[in-house]
């Protein structure tokens, strides 16, 4: 039985349909392809981010790759040894390779900044949901404590409280730069719960009986994860210099252990003999919370729902 011109139109277009649906299956991403795609296509946030995969590599198996795995141990025989193979960066005055101290510091600069960050993060976000989701009293007394730790000299604060406090260990550091670090997470989730929580979504998971919590952090949250990501990128970079500020002037990481900071503090007595004791470690934090920066940057604009695709 022969088809009807109106049947035969119909096939061909049916043919024509299926033809273009692979195409189109293969051009539907999911949202956090998206994203990715925006954020591989920034050039400096992936240069950024490579460089901190470089960094954790160089810190983690650096010292293994010339056997000095002890940063701590002097060798009496290389006292200011140049660079070298087995001493890449060269030795101190005591012959300590320069490679495995700064290896082994970042790991306690990077432990510090990434424990700290995340500490900070959750005690953030957690205050910061409570008052923006409940509002009234109780978001007027979590902003005015907030508030309290904005105004306070941090600096000069954590100075007295590592003294008083704590006792240099890497543990205690990361409490007290936590302490001081929510502030801004805080704001930050404050403002996305009170623009968030009178949506359409969320009221009606309020009509069929969803509870406070499950309307905060199964419905609210997910959809203000973007900025807080962005916010714990860049505070790793802060929390970074913070103990290395505290390190430097003899308020953070005590030794055995060594971190950038108390690196440039030993050093900087050589720097007109060896001046590779102070560069070393500093370039190491310029050049890491720089990465930081440019990841965060990188984010903001990945997560960006008003970003044109390209």
């Amino acid at each position: 039985m022969m088809d009807t011109p109106i049947e035969k139109e119909r096939e061909d277009e049916l043919e024509a349909l299926l033809e273009v649906t692979p195409a189109l299956a293969q051009k539907r991403r999911s949202q956090a392809r998206i994203i990715l795609d925006r954020f591989l296509r920034n050039r400096t946030a992936t240069i950024g981010a490579s460089f901190l995969i470089l960094l954790f590599l160089f810190c983690f198996i650096g010292p293994f790759l010339t056997g000095h795995t002890n940063p701590n141990q002097p060798n009496l025989l290389t006292p200011d040894a140049a660079p070298s193979l087995a001493y890449p960066f060269g030795a101190d005055d005591v012959g300590r390779d320069l490679l495995a101290r700064a290896a082994v510091g970042g790991q306690v600069s990077l432990l510090v900044g990434l424990a700290s960050m995340l500490v900070a993060i959750l005690l953030g976000t957690a205050i910061g949901a409570i008052a923006g989701y409940y509002g009234k009293l109780l978001d007027n007394i979590l902003m005015r404590i907030t508030d309290v730790f904005l105004a306070v000299p941090t600096y000069l604060l954590l100075f007295v409280l590592s003294a008083s406090f704590t006792n240099g260990s890497v543990y205690s550091i990361i409490v007290l730069i936590s302490i001081f670090g929510w502030t801004t997470a805080a704001r930050l989730v404050r403002g996305e719960f009170l623009a968030l929580k009178e949506r359409e979504y969320v009221m009606a998971a309020r009509t069929v009986g969803a509870k406070d919590f499950r309307l905060m952090f199964r419905h609210i949250l997910p959809n203000a994860i973007g900025p807080i990501i962005v916010n714990a990128t860049l505070l790793v970079g802060q929390n970074i210099i913070l103990e290395s500020v505290l390190s430097y002037f003899g308020f953070g990481v005590q030794a055995p252990f060594p971190s950038w900071g108390s690196l440039i503090s030993d050093g900087q007595g050589q720097i007109n003999t060896d001046p590779k004791l102070v560069f070393i470690p500093g370039i190491l934090i310029f050049l890491t919370v720089l990465s930081c920066n440019l990841v965060g940057d990188g984010l903001r604009d990945a997560f960006d729902p008003h970003m044109t695709e390209r």
